[in-house]
């Protein structure tokens, strides 16, 4: 219990952290610029606590979705931000490139960050699933609706120990790239259905296949059905659940259900389907022993079917990689940019329910802590070039809002009225708080199933952007 509430503390923060570093850019870069930094907040809204120093109001407000700094110079906030309106009227204007230079230093702050968490696992290394090898292909797999149908590999010819290059000509250098290039793919045919490209390599012959990702898990995420472990690992136990009370434990190893092996998890789930009733014999390996327990599944309150009540993954070898920083920074930001496009585009299946605000992010830290300080560093990394990426859209209230008015306001040669300005800034920000508030409700119901409460779902890999990280998780969970 003491190390959850460390990991939790050490999640918020991280993110505060990163949330602060952005916004030390600014200050710094505008304090550099003579400009006048009124306010530094954590935070938006009414402010809880904080200092004056220098002129500047350090504060943490109400609302934790970000930060900023109130430069009136740059661009008045008005009462979006607490002031009282029209500070700019009596303060000395600044040139186009003062506002262009502090408005990109939040991103440069993070880009730095980034660059020096690198530099750190550059040195260490960090333990990933490097090899694109395919160990398993299964003929069937379970899609969201919960239904088994074919496997997509399957079907394309895809065979266990080819090996895959491309996936829609992205370049795959692990299978985190492979499983975030399938997931953010946005290809259809003229039928609707999604399509893929995948280049691969079997014995020394290239060759490039047609795959239909199937949609996978409530998130409704792509997928091939393709598996780079064979071996099943109980990675959680729901408490009050048959597979808890018949003694499971995390790290256990399925490997039969009353006898036949246990060959994926469509057969997990088929076996489920079309149990008549009663107990099912699991034969688990614990410790190099094989153990044997009686569970018998049942529906829990809430649900339609029954279940063991253990959520799984696929082990797979890994090796510790010494990428370069600028490899690692390069991979983050054509993930980032995957996302993004398949966000935007309405061929793919990405929505922005699948993203994550706040609450979802604070969990991805709270995890990688509980993984450990490699991972932690590296998703912290990952946080600062998905910050620094999406601040710079040219969206009123990111810092690419700012310098989309400045550089209108120089080329036509004269300002921006005030109430353009701060109306554009206002819906926009009603907008940022409202995506906020939905994509967090989708965020408490995934925290609540990865912690055992409510309906256990599948959890798949998944790219999750939101207005200040994208998060990347790397195993392949399932329940049942």
């Amino acid at each position: 219990m003491l190390f959850n509430i460390f990991c939790i503390i050490v999640g918020l923060l991280s993110l505060s952290f990163c949330i602060f570093i952005h916004e030390l850019g600014h200050f710094i870069a505008a304090k550099k610029r003579g400009l006048i930094a009124d306010r530094f907040s954590i935070g938006f809204g009414p402010r809880l606590f904080g200092w004056n120093w220098r002129g500047t109001d350090f504060r943490i407000s109400l609302l934790p979705f970000g930060g900023y700094v109130s430069l009136p110079q740059l661009a008045d906030m008005g009462r979006l931000e607490g002031g009282e309106g029209g500070e700019s009227d009596t303060l000395p204007p600044i040139s186009y490139t003062d506002k262009m230079i502090v408005a990109v230093m939040g991103a440069v702050f993070n880009i730095l960050l980034a660059f020096c968490l690198s530099l750190i696992l550059w040195g260490v290394g960090r333990e990933i699933v490097k090899s694109t090898t395919v160990d398993a292909v299964p003929a069937q797999i379970v899609n969201s609706r919960g239904e088994v149908v074919p496997g997509p590999a399957f079907e394309a010819g895809i065979l266990p120990g080819d090996t895959i290059l491309k996936v829609d000509n992205e370049h795959i250098g692990d299978w985190m790239q492979l499983q975030n290039a399938v997931m953010t793919s946005t290809g259809r045919n003229a039928e609707g259905i999604p399509t893929t490209k995948v280049m691969l390599r079997r014995d020394d012959t290239e060759l490039t296949m047609t795959a239909h990702p199937v949609l996978i898990s409530s998130e409704d995420i792509r997928t091939l059905g393709v598996q780079p472990g064979t071996e099943l690992v109980v990675s959680m136990v729901q408490e009050n659940m048959p597979a808890f009370e018949a003694g499971m434990l995390a790290g256990d190893q399925p490997i039969k259900l009353n006898g036949e092996a246990i060959t994926s998890s469509a057969f997990l789930s088929v076996y489920l389907q079309n149990h008549p009733g009663g107990s099912i014999d699991v034969t688990v390996i614990r410790k190099g022993e094989e153990i044997t327990l009686p569970i018998e599944p049942r529906i829990a309150p809430g649900e339609a079917s029954p279940r063991f009540g253990f959520a799984y993954y696929y082990e797979t070898e890994t090796e510790r990689v010494h990428r370069t920083p600028i490899e690692q920074l390069t991979i983050m930001a054509n993930t980032m940019k995957m996302t993004l496009v398949a966000l935007i585009s309405p061929q793919s299946d990405v929505k922005v329910r699948n993203m994550s605000g706040p609450v979802g992010i604070v969990h991805g830290l709270t995890t990688m802590a509980r993984y450990g300080w490699v991972d932690l560093i590296w998703f912290l990394a990952l946080i600062n070039v998905n910050l620094a990426i999406f601040n710079v859209l040219p969206i009123p209230v990111l810092d690419g809002g700012h310098m989309l008015f400045a550089t209108i306001a120089k080329i036509t040669g004269r300002p921006i009225p005030r109430k353009v300005m701060e109306g554009a800034f206002t819906a926009c920000f009603i907008l940022l708080i409202s995506f906020a508030l939905y994509i967090s409700f989708f965020d408490v119901k995934r925290v609540g199933q990865d912690i055992g409460i409510g309906q256990s779902v599948e959890a798949s890999p998944t790219s999750i952007q939101t207005p200040e990280v994208e998060e990347v998780t790397e195993a392949t969970q399932h329940s049942e």
